[in-house]
């Protein structure tokens, strides 16, 4: 297992390419050290509490030294931009200073606070730091109109951009009603918009989670299960929500809040107990994948008869 910077990240600003390259020297160093045989607790709580501060230190002065370029080109989305930055500090890794304070750790939550990061570095680079040079996806024209042409070209779009995949995603059912598939993963995510929760799920076939992983970690991934379900935990947070404003131009002021694996028992009853707004089941190179939203802003009849 190897995390390896690619040029596919590139901003084209040194300085900040130099930080997201320092950023993920962190985690391949932190993973490396977890994933030794003879590490015992007191060893683990160690890496841990070294992993959390140099994270931290390293993360803030990245987070000043990219906020004042942003303020310096005149960034508009700049406040969203820094949000993001305050939430990942305070929340993110908040989470695992807290872990510190209980003296115990794990290697599956080393792991996790791995992957935790992985899986926001990744998106937010792909997304919102390339729009800061006016690069990558959230730079480029919006759809006029939501149809399944325009959702099936930003979720390809995205997956490239984020990961550098071709999936050749297309709908399978624009009505999905939860039906099971081979071996999936199921998540719900909550975030809120102006205090309003806003509610997301989402399966991916594990394979296909696999495969994505791979594309972050390399091909030898043993022992890691918890690193793969960590790094799509905060990545697909953060890809869905992109979608989100992608689509129905959601505006600041979203937040993600939290995420919850379910089981295909639960997924069944939440499908049996409302009809959702959307629910579409999604097929591509790599296998199935769905997103179901509670919630939604965009026309749903105008949206059906698009189909």
């Amino acid at each position: 297992m190897e995390i390896v910077w690619k040029d596919h990240y590139e901003l084209g600003v040194k300085s900040l390419d130099d930080d997201h390259k320092k950023l993920f020297s962190i985690a391949e160093k932190i993973s490396k050290m977890a994933k030794n045989p003879n590490a015992n607790e007191e060893t683990r709580l160690f890496m841990m509490r070294e992993g959390v501060k140099y994270l931290k230190s390293s993360f803030a002065e990245h987070a000043a030294r990219e906020e004042a370029f942003m303020q310096k080109q005149g960034y508009a989305d700049y406040e969203n931009h820094k949000r993001l930055h305050d939430d990942f500090q305070q929340v993110r890794i908040g989470k695992f200073e807290e872990l510190i304070e209980s003296e115990t750790c794990t290697k599956e939550q080393i792991f996790e606070f791995v992957g935790m990061g992985m899986g926001w570095l990744l998106e937010h680079i792909s997304t919102e730091d390339m729009a800061i040079v006016g690069k990558g996806v959230l730079c480029k024209p919006k759809a006029p109109e939501i149809n399944q042409q325009a959702l099936e070209q930003e979720i390809n779009m995205l997956f490239a951009a984020t990961l550098n995949l071709n999936i050749n995603a297309y709908v399978i059912d624009a009505n999905y009603k939860g039906q099971n598939f081979e071996n999936a993963i199921y998540q719900r995510f909550t975030y809120d918009k102006h205090l309003q929760p806003v509610n997301i799920i989402s399966g991916i076939e594990k394979a296909f989670l696999i495969h994505i992983a791979q594309s972050i970690y390399g091909d030898e991934l043993t022992d890691a299960d918890v690193l793969i379900l960590s790094s799509m935990e905060i990545f697909g947070a953060t890809f869905w929500r992109t979608l989100g404003e992608r689509l129905v131009n959601t505006g600041d002021g979203v937040n993600y809040r939290s995420s919850t694996f379910l089981s295909q028992k639960q997924i069944k009853e939440t499908f049996a107990a409302q009809k959702p707004a959307v629910s579409i089941l999604f097929g591509s190179d790599w296998g199935k994948f769905f997103f179901y939203s509670e919630n939604h802003k965009w026309d749903q009849k105008k949206w059906e008869r698009n189909l």
